[in-house]
C-alpha cells in the first residue's frame, strides 16, 4: 500500500471556528479541524476546475458523473482523505506531527506508556481494566504531539518523546457582525475568533487512494476554514508506514492508537466494548471533542456529534482480524473518523 502525504500550505492566517452560530458579546472557540473542512475545500476547488458555478444556499447543478466524483453528504466519491496533522517544514526538510498517545506520562526526563494492570475501573457505565501509571511522582507531558520519527521509535518499543511544533502561534481576531443583507453592525454584536498562522509549513492529510492523488494533482490550492483563506497543495509519498502490523505474539494485550476522531454511540467506546471479536480491556482516553460542518446548501451547521479525540488509546485482548472490524465501528468513517494505528 502506497502511502500519499497531501500539503496544505496557508498563505495567510486560518481559522476552523465551532460551527453554530453565535450572538452578542460570543467568545467564538477555534477548534483543531476535523477532515470534513478538507473535503469540501477539495470540492468545491474541483468543481470550479470542472466549471461548475457556485451559489451559496443552493445545490449546484452537476451531473451523475461529476457527483460519483467528489461524492455527496454521505458519501466521499473519489476522494479518500484521513487526518488533517501539522508539519513544519525547513530548508526542505519536513517533520510530521501526530496527536500524542493518551497513554503516555513523564517521569523525570523520560516519557513511558501505562501499563495494563488487572484492576478494575467503571467509566462510563462500562466495566474495564485499567491503563495505569505505576508510581505517584509522574506529571503528565505538556507536549500534545508526537513527530513521525518518534512514533515509529515508540512503535519499535524503542526509547521516544513528544514534541510541539514551533512553526504556528495561535492569535485573537476581533471582529463585528453585520446585520442581514444589510452593511451596517448589529447592535452589541462584537466577538473574538482564535485563528492559526503558520510560518515554515501548515496542515497535511494522509491518502492511499491513486485516484484521489490524481484529482488533487489538477489543482494549485483551495480556499479552507473561516473566511476561506487560500492554502497552496502539494503532494509527496509518505516517508513511513505508520499502519503496519507489530509482531506479537498470541497472549499480547494490543494496544490501537486513533488518529482521527471517532463517533460512537454517544460514548468512547462501541457499546458492546468489542471491535468485532476482540475485547476492548482497558481505555486512555481524553475529552471528547465536538464534530460538525456547515451545510452550504440550506446554511446551516449539520448534525453535532461528540467525538473521542485523537490520541485514544485502546488495549485490545487480540489482535483484530482486518482493519474493518475497527474502521466500521464510526460514524463518518467513510470520510477518514476512527483511522487507527498499532502502537
Amino acid at each position: 500500500m502506497s502511502l500519499y502525504a497531501i500539503y496544505f500550505e496557508p498563505e495567510d492566517w486560518v481559522s476552523f471556528r465551532e460551527v453554530r452560530r453565535f450572538g452578542p458579546s460570543d467568545i467564538v472557540k477555534t477548534v483543531f479541524p476535523s477532515p470534513l473542512p478538507f473535503y469540501g475545500a477539495i470540492r468545491s476547488a474541483l468543481l470550479k476546475e470542472l466549471g461548475i458555478n457556485l451559489e451559496y444556499h443552493k445545490k449546484p447543478a452537476i451531473t451523475k458523473e461529476i457527483e460519483d466524483l467528489i461524492g455527496t453528504k454521505d458519501d466521499p466519491g473519489k476522494i479518500k482523505l484521513y487526518g488533517p496533522y501539522i508539519y513544519s517544514e525547513v530548508n526542505g526538510v519536513k517533520k510530521h506531527y501526530f496527536p500524542a498517545p493518551k497513554n503516555i506520562y513523564k517521569k523525570g526526563d523520560e516519557y513511558k506508556k501505562m501499563v495494563y494492570l488487572d484492576g478494575k475501573a467503571g467509566i462510563e457505565e462500562l466495566d474495564l481494566q485499567l491503563a495505569w501509571i505505576p508510581t505517584t511522582d509522574n506529571t503528565e507531558p505538556d507536549e500534545y504531539f508526537i513527530e513521525l520519527e518518534e512514533l515509529a521509535k515508540l512503535q519499535k518499543n524503542e526509547p521516544f518523546k513528544l514534541s510541539n511544533p514551533d512553526n504556528f502561534t495561535i492569535e485573537a481576531k476581533y471582529g463585528v457582525g453585520l446585520k442581514r443583507n444589510e452593511k451596517s453592525t448589529e447592535e452589541g454584536l462584537i466577538y473574538t475568533m482564535n485563528l492559526y498562522r503558520f510560518k515554515n509549513g501548515g496542515f497535511f492529510m494522509i491518502t492511499d487512494c491513486e485516484e484521489t492523488v490524481e484529482l488533487v494533482k489538477k489543482l494549485e490550492g483551495v480556499f479552507l476554514g473561516a473566511k476561506q483563506r487560500w492554502a497552496k497543495i502539494s503532494i509527496e509519498q509518505f516517508p513511513d508506514d505508520i499502519f503496519k502490523e507489530p509482531e506479537r505474539k498470541n497472549s499480547d494485550i494490543v494496544e490501537i492508537m486513533l488518529i482521527t476522531p471517532a463517533i460512537y454511540e454517544d460514548g468512547i467506546a462501541p457499546k458492546d466494548l468489542n471491535f468485532g471479536e476482540v475485547k476492548i480491556k482497558a481505555i486512555a482516553a481524553g475529552k471528547k471533542i465536538p464534530i460538525s460542518g456547515w451545510d452550504y446548501e440550506i446554511g446551516i451547521p449539520k448534525t453535532l456529534y461528540h467525538a473521542v479525540t485523537p490520541g485514544t488509546v485502546y488495549y485490545l485482548s487480540g489482535m483484530p482480524k482486518n482493519r474493518i472490524t475497527v474502521l466500521s465501528q464510526s460514524k463518518l468513517n467513510q470520510f477518514g473518523f476512527g483511522r487507527f494505528i498499532y502502537l
